[in-house]
């Protein structure tokens, strides 16, 4: 059921010219494909996003699972 809810909440609406994820938290969410391809070859990288991709992926990195 999350699934389906995330799936929801990350579509565009025309209504509002946003999605509702956009609307509730400013900014767009970040799928998890982010995370293995964060950009297609030849596409102009916007400097922040690198940044906070940086950030989340080192962040990953450094998480510990508990067993």
């Amino acid at each position: 059921m999350s699934t389906v809810l995330f799936s929801y909440q990350i579509g565009y609406k025309i209504g509002t010219s946003h999605t509702p994820f956009q609307l509730v938290y400013g900014l767009h969410p970040l799928l998890p494909t982010k995370y293995l391809l964060p950009f297609k070859p030849n596409e102009n990288k916007n400097p922040q996003l690198v940044k906070v991709l940086t950030n989340r992926l080192s962040k990953l990195k450094n998480y510990k699972k508990i067993s």
